[in-house]
């Protein structure tokens, strides 16, 4: 099958990327315990061992080549998408927008979920998902050199390219704010958004903030300085930190495995929450497509205020905030920003949610939707 993208994952290139984690010089150990300090070194050296030896790039690559991928290029931009429709039409479209680190692999089981037939046998709420890769990331990974808002690309794509006149739409982390810029753009076109993720008020009176609202500020300072370091990098120096994570496998392997384990509902064993497969086949994707640099793009140009910040989101939204994730904004919060119609306070899942709890995810999405109907 053809797909729109190059991986640049031919044998040779496979056997020199596992040479190349085969020959990693390892750091000296440290006197902490695992995990205490950073990513943890014996099971780093773990996957690494298995990435070298044993895993089945081959078999991931295949699998994913089978995705129904598609290609559009809006004003000189590639882009690459996946496309799910259900089988009987009536319901509304939507486009799915993942975070960082991450890739559009991560909704395609959201996707599938959401145009499956309901056991009853009627009529799915969604009838098509989209789920673009973004630019930058593995399958899109030529970001463009002039800015082009992401959200812009998505109207561009749902409408001009897929004749969309009406669509929803859905997003976590990076997603949210893209989600979140494109319902503020656009609202004659998206008829309602849902979030794992609220953007904060551009300005508050101080003296308005409740309680819970205080106390959810002072968690996200709290989080911002004890876990914030790699947001914080990339925004202000990504480009010091990209030749090391693009030069070596294990440490981009690194970058990725901390993260989804100190943001998954996992209870610290990232194993529950992601096989070693999944996390290898993330980590050579963004490998084999060089794009771990260009994945910090968003962070630094919403810093440098080439991203516009959200404003007011007067469409309908839907907010479902899982326990593990990075914050947890309470509604009166998000209200200052959205027009709130739906809360969802999730019994379990993090960051990953797509993945780590597609069906109360995809239930949560189907119930949104209907209220809009």
């Amino acid at each position: 099958m053809t797909v729109p993208f190059e991986l640049s994952d031919s044998p040779r290139d496979v056997e020199a990327l596992r040479d190349r984690v085969r020959q990693t010089r390892w750091a000296p150990d440290w006197p902490v315990e695992d995990w205490q300090a950073g990513t943890s070194a014996s099971e780093l050296q773990r996957l690494a061992a298995y990435w070298a030896d044993g895993f089945d790039w081959e078999a991931s690559g295949r699998s994913i080549r089978a995705l129904p991928w598609a290609s559009a290029t809006i004003d000189g931009t590639p882009l690459s998408y996946l496309r799910f429709d259900a089988e009987q039409p009536g319901g509304l479209p939507i486009v799915l927008t993942n975070g960082w680190p991450s890739s559009a692999l991560e909704l395609v089981d959201l996707a599938r979920r959401l145009v499956a037939t309901p056991p009853d046998g009627g009529i799915p709420v969604v009838a098509t998902v989209i789920v673009p890769a973004l630019p930058g990331f593995p399958f899109s990974p030529q970001r463009p050199t002039v800015q082009e808002h992401t959200h812009e690309l998505w109207h561009r794509l749902m409408t001009d390219e897929l004749g969309f006149a009406r669509y929803a739409a859905h997003g976590g982390d990076l997603g949210a704010g893209i989600t979140s810029r494109l319902a503020e753009a656009h609202p004659e076109a998206v008829v309602g958004v849902h979030l794992l993720a609220v953007a904060a008020p551009q300005e508050f009176d101080e003296k308005t903030v409740t309680a819970e609202e205080r106390a959810y500020l002072d968690d996200v300072a709290s989080w911002t300085a004890t876990e914030g370091a790699y947001q914080h990098q990339q925004q202000t120096r990504p480009l010091t930190l990209s030749p090391a994570l693009s030069d070596s496998p294990v440490g981009l392997l690194s970058w990725i495995l901390e993260k989804h384990r100190a943001w998954s509902d996992c209870g610290g064993d990232v194993s529950r929450r992601f096989s070693d497969g999944y996390l290898l086949t993330l980590a050579s994707l963004y490998w084999f497509t060089n794009s771990i640099s260009t994945s910090f793009r968003p962070y630094w140009e919403y810093a440098t205020g080439l991203t516009p910040r959200v404003s007011r989101v007067e469409v309908p939204t839907a907010v479902a905030v899982f326990p593990a994730d990075l914050t947890h904004p309470p509604r009166s919060w998000a209200e200052r920003t959205y027009n709130v119609v739906r809360y969802s306070v999730m019994p379990r899942g993090g960051h990953f949610a797509a993945h780590e709890e597609t069906e109360l995810l995809a239930a949560d999405i189907e119930a949104f939707l209907r209220s809009l109907a």
